[in-house]
């Protein structure tokens, strides 16, 4: 059966914020059809009706400003059905035009009940199960419409009414996606068979499922907006909608329609574009007019980022030794001498899926190797989380010495489809001291320490923001004690005041010091102008029992080489050392770690172990 299409216009405007409300042009069809013999008999040399169809004159809709339409035209096998009789398929003297002329074979009596697509039973409309992608317009086989006929100048006319409305949403990225499943929330019918009862108020019983399928067919993301549209029953949603955004490889988005319940008329409405995050949840904010009526504008979500921080710990040969150190105080089995070492697959496998696993948006990485910092490289970062299917645009070639070695060196990754960098740097922190330079690495301390910067800009809402990450010095390497070691972290206050000035703020990194810890000065240091997420989330009430209990964040020390995640953070919030930190207007919403293990070896000799001596940390972030 071959369906109506549409044809809408490319709209310069579409990614202006403010739309008046569209009117779906279909709906307003306007058919005049009359009864006779048709002048060269049918084969059988009964009576047929002959249906012109018309759309209405005034088709000008206040979609946009300038007057741009949707505009819905026939196309070429068009059928429409009279109390059951399909006609013939339209000519294609009609295809693309306004106006079209029908044949139905037969003589229907009145009342003259009209429904497109022709379905050939009375007052019956089908609703297909999986509706296809059609690049700026719907799927036709999804167009449905109805009527009732009625006598007038001669013949009969009727104006037919959409069945659906339209959901048109837009995405960007850089994904290749392969379906959209669209489900209602409070179970309202999508699809299947629905019988009409009111030709005046369209009710209607039957539909199948709630849930129905928008094959997208491979269709890739980019950088400006592709739209999408699905074609639902005009009814009130209880519970509002969502749509799930697959890619190919099964991952997907989840986008939130409404709120607490809308109806939905036989029109086109209309959401706000969103960039493509696999694992996010999106609530769209719909930007045609709503009138009070319809339940208002809904109120939107701050948006947000997730954030992470990992100290990935040296890996390069200078490293192994300490990476071979044996066992611990409880007398467990000693990590294997070459668990750490470049041609340790399992680690490496491990180290990439922690990665992976953050789901962040942007992560600070701390102790990045001389051979991670770069792709092709013998131990290269990038590659070890590519290989584990974590997509980045990657930063971390800031040296950490004037001389250009990387030891203890941080830098950054981030995800291109959420955020634009619109600059970065780094700046050497001060031994014992609350300054900073941005030129020279003297009295930075043995190893230098330094903190990188970044500032970003949000693509879904054109935040900006800044972004820091830095290792701070271990206890005594700051040129005090006890105290008096404030750790340089009066240097990354000052230089992060001094940098974003009155922009929203994220710190993250292995500061070292903790509430408890021996270095605790400069963890309370930082707190003067910064605020702990940990803290924030646990404050609020919303703090996972779990993370109360496993408070630490270092898996593990020199003495203890296999990393119990477990028993060594267990109860030890001394031992959270790797903060996610903000200031300004951005709030921490939830906190949690990435505790990977892999097992190296086998039998009596394997040896359960943990990709790093520190933890993954994880905030998701809202700029307020």
């Amino acid at each position: 059966m071959v369906m109506m299409t549409t044809q809408i216009k490319t709209l310069s405007t579409m990614n202006t914020k403010f739309f008046k409300i569209a009117t779906f042009v279909a709906a307003a069809c306007c058919l005049v059809f009359s009864c006779s013999k048709s002048s060269e008999g049918n084969e059988s040399g009964g009576d047929v009706f002959i249906l012109r169809a018309s759309m209405p004159e005034d088709t000008k809709t206040s979609i946009t400003e300038d007057g741009d339409n949707y505009l819905v035209t026939w196309k070429t096998g068009d059928v429409i059905s009279v109390n059951g009789l399909n006609s013939d398929g339209l000519s294609a003297t009609y295809d693309g035009k306004r106006v079209g002329v029908f044949t139905i074979q037969g003589t229907p009596q009145p009342p003259y009940m009209v429904i497109y697509p022709g379905s050939g039973q009375e007052n019956l409309i089908r609703l297909p199960d999986t509706q296809n992608y059609v690049a700026n317009t719907f799927d036709g086989a999804a167009a449905a419409a109805y009527g009732m006929a009625s006598s007038s100048g001669g013949g009969f006319n009727v104006s037919l009414k959409n069945f659906c409305g339209v959901l048109r949403f837009a995405l960007q990225g850089s994904a290749t996606l392969s379906k959209i499943e669209v489900n209602s929330l409070g179970s309202e019918k999508l699809y299947g068979n629905f019988t009409i009862s009111n030709y005046d108020s369209g009710a209607c019983t039957g539909g199948t499922s709630g849930t129905l399928t928008y094959n997208v067919g491979g269709v890739t993301l980019s950088g400006s907006d592709t739209y999408f549209y699905v074609c639902i029953p005009a009814q009130t949603y209880a519970s509002g909608l969502e749509a799930l955004v697959y890619q190919a490889d099964g991952a997907f988005m989840r986008l939130k329609f409404w709120g607490d319940g809308h109806t939905l008329g036989s029109s086109v409405a209309e959401f706000a574009s969103k960039t493509f995050a696999a694992g996010r949840t999106e609530n769209l904010l719909q930007i045609n007019n709503l009138t009070a009526e319809d339940g208002g504008e809904p109120t939107a979500e701050a948006p947000g980022i997730t954030v992470a921080t990992f100290n990935v710990m040296r890996l390069d040969d200078e490293n192994r030794p300490a990476a071979a150190t044996s066992g611990d105080a409880s007398g467990s089995i000693a990590r294997p001498a070459n668990a750490i070492v470049k041609d340790c697959t399992e680690m490496q496998a491990a180290l990439g899926q922690a990665i992976y696993n953050t789901a962040a948006d942007i992560i600070g990485f701390q102790e990045i190797g001389d051979d991670m910092y770069a792709s092709g490289q013998t131990y290269s970062l990038e590659d070890i989380a590519s290989a584990q299917s974590a997509s980045y645009t990657w930063k971390l070639n800031f040296p950490g010495s004037e001389s250009g070695n990387y030891h203890y060196c941080n830098g950054f990754a981030y995800k291109s489809s959420i955020l634009t960098l619109n600059e970065s740097g780094k700046a050497w922190l001060r031994t014992n001291s609350e300054s900073y330079s941005t030129s020279s690495a003297s009295s930075s301390g043995d190893p230098n320490r330094f903190v990188v910067w970044a500032k970003f800009t949000h693509k879904a809402s054109s935040k900006v923001f800044y972004f820091f990450v830095t290792q701070l010095p271990t206890y005594g390497q700051d040129g005090g004690s006890g105290t008096s070691n404030t750790n340089m972290s009066g240097g990354v206050n000052a230089f992060a005041s001094a940098k974003a000035g009155s922009y929203p703020q994220i710190l993250v990194g292995d500061m070292n010091s903790a509430p408890g810890h021996n270095n605790e000065t400069g963890y309370n240091k930082l707190k003067v102008y910064w605020t702990d997420a940990y803290e924030a989330v646990s404050a609020a009430g919303n703090l996972n029992s779990f993370y109360s209990t496993y408070s630490g964040t270092q898996s593990g020390t020199g003495l203890n080489y296999q990393y119990s995640v477990l028993t060594f953070c267990k109860n030890h919030p001394e031992r959270r050392l790797d903060h996610i930190m903000t200031h300004g207007a951005c709030t921490a919403q939830s906190y949690r770690t990435v505790r990977n293990i892999y097992e190296f070896g086998s039998g009596e000799s394997a040896v359960t172990c943990a990709p790093s001596d520190h933890l993954p940390v994880v905030a998701y972030i809202t700029l307020d």
